[in-house]
Parts: C-alpha cells; sequence; structure tokens
C-alpha cells in the first residue's frame, strides 16, 4: 500500500493513532492514549481508522490510509464527517512485510486496505493509486477504476434505497440523513427506489460469527497476553455478542457465504448502487464500547450495515448527509462488485449537495464553537 502510493507521488508525513489490535469502536490505547472527534471531544472518532479520519478532518494532509475488516475505513469518517469507499475484496494490493504468518481465510475474506479524506475527489486519487498491482497479492484484480457503461438493459443510475433499521430503533438524525442523500441523488439524475436489500441481518450475524471464529481460533492466545484490561474486557462482548463459531459449523457457515453474495449479485443486476444506513444512531460517546458503559445494541451490536458488506466483499462509499447536533451523519453506498467508481460517482453527488463537511467545521472552529 504505502509503496503504491509512493510511486504514485505521494509523500507521507507521520503514522496516526488506532486502538488495540485494530478492533475498537474508541481510538484509545495505552501507548498514545486517545484521539479525540474534532466536532466534540466526548464523542468517538470511531474505530479503528480514528487517528485517519481526524486528522483528515483537521487538514493534516489530503489523503490518509486506513483499513476496514468491519468498518474501519468507514466508521472513522462516519464519526468524523470524512469521507471514504471501502474497496471491494481484490481490488488493493496489500501485504505486510513484516508479517510472520499469514492471516486466516475469513480476514483474507474481509479486511480491505483504503483511503479517508475530506472530499470525495481526494478518495477517487488515493484509489487509483492503491489499485496498482503487487505480485505480493496473489488475490489482486488487476481492473482499472473506471469500468465499462452498464449494457442498456441494465441502468447504472438505479439505487436500492433502504432506512430498515434490522429490529432496532434507527435514530430520526440517521433517517434525516439517508432522506437527504436518496433527494441529492434523485436530483443528480439517479433513480431512486425504496427497496429492501437481501438478507442483511442474517449475512452480518453469520459473517461475524465467523471471524470471531477464526480470530478466536488465531488471536485470542495474542490478545489476553498482550491486551489491556479494558480490550480484554471488549473482546468478551463481542463474543458474547456474536458468538464464535467453531468446527464444523464454521466450516459450513463459512462455505454458506457464496450463496449470500451470489443473492446479491442478483440483486445488483438490478440495483448497481444501495443506498443504507451505515450505524442506526450518530456516533456515541467515548468508551460506549466498553462493557457496561451503553448496551452492546447502542455501539456494534446493531452495526450490521457495516459488517455485511465486508463478509459479502463488496465496495461500500460513506458520505456526509448532514449535522445533528454538532456532529456530522453519513450514509452509506453499496456498489456492484468491481465498481468502486459508481460508489464514488454517488457519494460525489450527495456531498455535492450537502458540501464538504470539512468545511462547516473549519467555520465552527473559527468561530470557537465546539
Amino acid at each position: 500500500v504505502t509503496a503504491n502510493l509512493k510511486r504514485a507521488g505521494a509523500i507521507p508525513i507521520g503514522r496516526t493513532n488506532t486502538p488495540e489490535f485494530s478492533f475498537r469502536a474508541t481510538t484509545d490505547n495505552e501507548l498514545y492514549g486517545r484521539t479525540m472527534n474534532p466536532w466534540n471531544d466526548w464523542a468517538s472518532a470511531g474505530g479503528s481508522s480514528g487517528g485517519a479520519a481526524a486528522a483528515a478532518m483537521m487538514g493534516f494532509g489530503p489523503i490518509h490510509h486506513g483499513n476496514d475488516i468491519g468498518g474501519s475505513l468507514r466508521f472513522p469518517s462516519y464519526a468524523c464527517g470524512a469521507v471514504s469507499v471501502k474497496p471491494g475484496l481484490g481490488r488493493v494490493a496489500a501485504f505486510n512485510p513484516s508479517q510472520t504468518a499469514e492471516r486466516g481465510l475469513m480476514a483474507q475474506l474481509m479486511s480491505v486496505q483504503g483511503v479517508i479524506a475530506r472530499e470525495v475527489r481526494d478518495v477517487r486519487l488515493g484509489l487509483e493509486a492503491l489499485i496498482a498491482p503487487d505480485p505480493r497479492d496473489p488475490w489482486h484484480v488487476p481492473l482499472p477504476l473506471t469500468g465499462d457503461a452498464l449494457p442498456k438493459v441494465e441502468n447504472e443510475k438505479r439505487v436500492a434505497f433502504t432506512d430498515d433499521a434490522l429490529g432496532f430503533d434507527l435514530d430520526p438524525a440517521v433517517a434525516r440523513a439517508l432522506e437527504a442523500a436518496a433527494e441529492a441523488l434523485t436530483d443528480a439524475g439517479y433513480s431512486v427506489e425504496r427497496v429492501a436489500p437481501p438478507m442483511v441481518k442474517e449475512l452480518a450475524d453469520i459473517g461475524f460469527r465467523c471471524l470471531y471464529g477464526e480470530m478466536k481460533l488465531l488471536m485470542d492466545a495474542d490478545i489476553r497476553r498482550l491486551g489491556s484490561e479494558t480490550v480484554n474486557k471488549i473482546f468478551d462482548a463481542y463474543y458474547e455478542g456474536f458468538p464464535p463459531l467453531e468446527g464444523e459449523d464454521l466450516l459450513r457457515a463459512m462455505a454458506k457465504r457464496t450463496y449470500y453474495a451470489r443473492a446479491w449479485a442478483e440483486f445488483q443486476q438490478t440495483y448497481p448502487l444501495t443506498l443504507t444506513p451505515f450505524l442506526i444512531k450518530p456516533t456515541f460517546a467515548n468508551d460506549a464500547d466498553i462493557p457496561g458503559n451503553a448496551p452492546f445494541a447502542d455501539v456494534l451490536g446493531a452495526a450490521h450495515y457495516s459488517f455485511a458488506f465486508n463478509y459479502l466483499g463488496l465496495p461500500a462509499g460513506i458520505v456526509p448527509a448532514n449535522l445533528n447536533d454538532g456532529l456530522p451523519v453519513g450514509v452509506q453506498v453499496v456498489a456492484r462488485r468491481w465498481r468502486e467508481d459508481l460508489a464514488l460517482e454517488a457519494i460525489e453527488a450527495i456531498e455535492a449537495r450537502v458540501g464538504v463537511m470539512a468545511e462547516a467545521l473549519w467555520q465552527r472552529r473559527g468561530e470557537g464553537v465546539g
């Protein structure tokens, strides 16, 4: 990732903060402390790439690297008012030269590298650099960022729109953001239809139970040995909220991933884009992810629209669509496989209507607000 960015002319200027094991909804650790949300210091900057999103919004640089196995590009962007597109599986070549073992299969299928920025044009620029091939990633798919126009029988501007909270309570601020995004897309020439996408809650539940099954087997000993008391409590909550699958159950559930991916591939023949919530609430307070501070369902237990698209390996973009009580609220646009460009175009249309959220932040800071 770094080599491809540098090859394209990027100048690395520093490293930003991340939670322990890159697996918290609050960016905090015992080495470097907490990353503050640039809008309000009581609010989480998201995780795990919270340092990248906060730095982007404060103007530290135009393009910030992050990665995403369950929301770690999109949640910090959502929390801080930045923009990002989680690339699909195989789109960005990745290799960690310091690794001592290969990642587990679920991590290989769900984790992707990408960028966070203040504006969609910078996300596009970063992805154009990142999709360059590298032989150290044998699963990289060497396709250009911009795909061919879809056949006339299909419509690349047809959008399925859902505000279904999947049995939870959708916050009114999120509902308003979704309506604003739908209106922006309609005004930009998209055909937006209220449609229920297939099996989001089911596939997200299964996907994370598979991932936690793999993590418990391959990583749990290191988490228990090296992790803080706080992160150990959080992993206990993860395992309780999404009970890890083991043995035959894990293998059968992993096999069923193809069933869900096929259903979505068929759905996306009709709807190349899907507008969804990301979280069902605006970002929450720092440390709400620590057991006992907030109900699990109010933090990550209801984040199915985040988890689902890692499990499917589909590209998904985040863009802010309104401000609520001094905090940005974003929406998610999911695109057909290999079509990050469609997600970029759609979130850029929303950005054109709503505005670049960093400009509102800087105006607030200039006025001494927050």
